[in-house]
């Protein structure tokens, strides 16, 4: 078993173990306020397809189904199941995908808007998951990569958990780099303490 493998292992089974208690203990009101002021400025429509790819329990579905409506399809995926099924609970009009980001069950161009909550640092492969998300947004898609903390705090933050220790996000140019080399026609980053949010832009058709 190569470093990878067992790295892969231990993370899964540090979020299958957390699943049940991990909105309790990860998102308080203030949170997930938070939260919620983080999606609102998204430019969501009425009827949007949305893949919300390390999705947890779902915390982001009540949000998304608020902006995207009854007509918006919402997919919700992760690679721990415990965690996927809490989907059910928020929105059973949700359709959750156990798999990995690096390799999305989905046809090409199938998605308006990727949301990426929390989770980019803990993909083994970045640039691969960065090749899928161009891969399933449709010509004009965005892929939205956010957290509530700077990218020093994210990092130091993993590193305190021997489990998903090393789990980082890349610095802006590796980012950057990452996204144009998959396809993407143009990024942007906005971050500072409380906030980072790294955005890239599909190509129009």
């Amino acid at each position: 078993m190569n470093t990878a493998t067992e790295k892969d292992i231990l993370r899964r089974q540090f979020f299958n173990e957390a699943a049940e208690e991990w909105e309790v203990r990860n998102y308080p009101p203030e949170t997930a306020a938070k939260t919620e002021s983080l999606i609102a400025e998204l430019e969501i429509a009425s009827g949007m397809t949305i893949l919300d790819v390390g999705c947890g329990r779902g915390i982001l579905i009540p949000m998304l189904r608020g902006r995207a409506g009854q007509r918006g399809r919402l997919v919700a995926l992760d690679a721990s199941a415990p965690m996927l099924a809490g989907v059910a609970d928020k929105d059973d009009g949700a359709f959750a995908l156990h798999a990995r980001a690096e390799s999305i069950p989905l046809l090409d161009e199938y998605v308006d808007m990727i949301v990426c909550f929390s989770a980019f640092p803990h993909f083994s492969d970045h640039p691969a998951a960065a090749r899928e998300f161009h891969r399933v947004l449709k010509p004009g898609g965005t892929a939205h990569v956010l957290h509530l903390a700077s990218r020093e705090m994210i990092n130091r933050h993993h590193d305190r958990h021997h489990a998903v220790a090393g789990d980082h996000m890349p610095d802006e140019k590796a980012m950057r780099a990452m996204f144009l080399a998959a396809g993407f026609a143009s990024v942007n980053l906005r971050e500072h303490a409380g906030e980072y949010r790294f955005s890239a832009r599909k190509k129009e058709a």
